[in-house]
């Protein structure tokens, strides 16, 4: 009778709806991120970032900072925008390997921009 749906405290939901706002939630999430990595990579708004991981940021590493944490961005960004459109086209946890990846990776140049910049 319930199968693929979900209870959660007494409210039953098809899969399907499920689906969707995993959907909606991982592709506003990917452009989010991606508006914010445009943002600090292009015009160098070190504002978004917290200001303890860039307060010892030189003058002259600013730029190569910002460019390297701005990608780092776009890239988790485009980890998710992928995976919210994979869970349209394909119903398995494959799709969560862009996301992954992606934050993977950008989590990575992060780290490194601050190992780098900010000491």
């Amino acid at each position: 009778m319930f199968a693929g749906m979900i209870c959660i405290r007494g409210f039953i939901m098809h899969d399907s709806i499920w689906f969707i706002m995993t959907c909606l939630l991982f592709v506003l999430l990917g452009f989010l991120f991606i508006r914010l990595g445009l943002q600090i990579w292009k015009r160098q708004r070190m504002d978004f970032i917290i200001s303890y991981h860039c307060d010892k940021v030189s003058e002259e590493n600013k730029q190569a900072y910002c460019t390297l944490s701005g990608i780092g961005l776009l890239i988790m960004g485009a980890g998710f925008l992928l995976s919210g459109i994979g869970i349209v086209f394909i119903r398995s946890f494959l799709v969560f390997l862009p996301m992954t990846a992606g934050l993977v990776i950008g989590g990575a140049m992060l780290i490194t921009a601050g190992m780098k910049y900010n000491h």
